[in-house]
């Protein structure tokens, strides 16, 4: 087998991987959820057992006083820093309690876009990839009309 195909052969294999580890790695799910279900609605959980050495100081006087929520919910603060934000859904009565790295927040502003860039990153992503997408389309357009003759 040649140079060349070996490391064809390498690329592929590590771009599959890549995909593979990267899809199974994009997990909201908190750490402290020992066992729960993946309910209907996006990025929320059905608490059956939740490790009460895994949370914080807040979340502990929570869960002791309210008991174990009946869902748990994924969300992103609306601002810039864009930092996870987990409700705790009580059904009987209603309440949400909302922590911010295990601190517990009274109010704050959710926003269901689950990434973490801010609208400045989301546009500078999106038109680096066009700026890089035009740059790359140019250089083969130059390649096959001019540079190969």
């Amino acid at each position: 087998m040649n140079l060349h195909l070996r490391l064809k052969s390498i690329c592929v294999y590590t771009l599959l991987t890549a995909f593979l580890v990267s899809s199974l790695a994009c997990s909201y799910r908190p750490a402290y959820l020992q066992e729960s279900k993946k309910t209907e609605i996006s990025e929320r959980w059905k608490v059956q057992k939740i490790n009460p050495n895994r949370l914080s100081a807040d979340e502990k006087s929570t869960l002791e006083q309210l008991g174990t929520p009946d869902c748990i919910r994924f969300y992103r603060r609306l601002s810039q820093q864009r930092e996870k934000v987990y409700a705790w859904v009580y059904a009987d009565p209603v309440r949400l309690v909302t922590f911010i790295d295990g601190k517990k927040i009274d109010y704050v502003v959710l926003d269901e876009d689950l990434t973490s860039l801010n609208e400045q990153q989301r546009n500078r992503r999106f038109w680096g990839g066009i700026a890089a997408g035009s740059v790359a389309a140019l250089g083969l357009l130059y390649y096959y009309f001019i540079a190969k003759k």
